[in-house]
């Protein structure tokens, strides 16, 4: 089982005056690097901001998932805008408990709140869920048309493999399986625009990198395969509209067999944009 340090969070100083009127600024810092959630049997890690290969989603010591991560892309009267949260300040930021989270992040007349909840399961049963809601709030004077783009790159390491899963979409739902009976999906309560399955690497890179392009439409079955996914949705909003998006990921594993501790090697498998080295832990 793998051992995390503890986290330090160092302070930001003085908080953030955002240009927007009537937005607050931040009330708590914004933790620098990894930010841990723990419940039951289950400890996840993430990076509100970018990626990491040190993000990770622990359920009874096994390892599950290697990234997930929200992309923006945006565009009003004026040029269109490809946004990543990195690019966005810090509005708000609380953890209330060690199982749940809010942020809030702000830029170009556009605000994104995540609300994220770690539901952990019982000890040695391999189950967990998390839910996340994302709000987008149009903050201008302007109409803007928004693709919000959710990615995930589970890693079911039960049976210690990365490239033999298999990944489908279908009802509004990303379900992914490995030989030794392990299922994780991702669903989400609005239809997306485009959904796209592949290997790792390519997916990844297509989003990081610009122009802004919308995904392919192939919701798969990719078959044994070192898996990935992204939805992508697409909405215009009216000056001071909202619109909200509800996510639900579960794993759980439904065979007997003993669990596979994380492997503690990585590798890097591309650049993408801004000099960005993809990272990949390996068997």
């Amino acid at each position: 089982m793998t051992h995390w340090p503890a986290i330090v969070a160092p302070c930001l100083g003085l908080a953030l005056a955002l240009a927007s009127p009537g937005l607050p600024a931040i009330a708590d810092p914004l933790p620098a690097g990894l930010v841990e959630l723990n419940q039951g049997n289950s400890t996840y890690r993430t990076d509100l901001l970018r990626f990491s290969d040190d993000q990770s989603w622990l359920i009874d010591g096994v390892e599950t998932l290697f990234t997930d991560l929200y992309f923006l892309n945006l565009s009003s009267l004026a040029a269109p805008k490809e946004l990543r949260l990195e690019d966005l300040q810090p509005v708000a930021f609380s953890q209330p408990s060690a199982d749940r989270l809010s942020a809030s992040f702000f830029g170009a007349n556009l605000v994104f709140s995540l609300d994220s909840v770690l539901l952990g399961g019982a000890p040695n049963s391999y189950r967990a869920a998390r839910h996340e809601t994302v709000t987008l709030t149009n903050t201008g004077s302007d109409w803007l048309d928004v693709s919000l783009f959710k990615y995930i790159d589970y890693d079911l390491q039960f049976d210690g493999a990365l490239t033999n899963n298999t990944a489908f979409f279908a009802g509004n739902t990303l379900t992914q399986t490995d030989p030794s009976g392990a299922q994780a999906t991702l669903s989400v309560d609005q239809t997306p625009t485009a959904v796209q399955i592949s290997p790792y690497g390519p997916l990844l890179a297509q989003l990081y990198n610009v122009p802004a392009t919308g995904l392919q439409n192939t919701p798969g079955p990719l078959v044994d395969a070192d898996t990935t996914a992204a939805v992508q949705f697409d909405r215009s909003l009216a000056p001071g509209e909202s619109v909200v998006f509800k996510f639900v990921m579960e794993v759980q594993r439904q065979a007997t067999a003993k669990a596979v501790p994380e492997p503690g090697t990585t590798f890097a498998v591309g650049i993408v944009a801004a000099g960005l080295a993809l990272l990949r832990r390996r068997s």
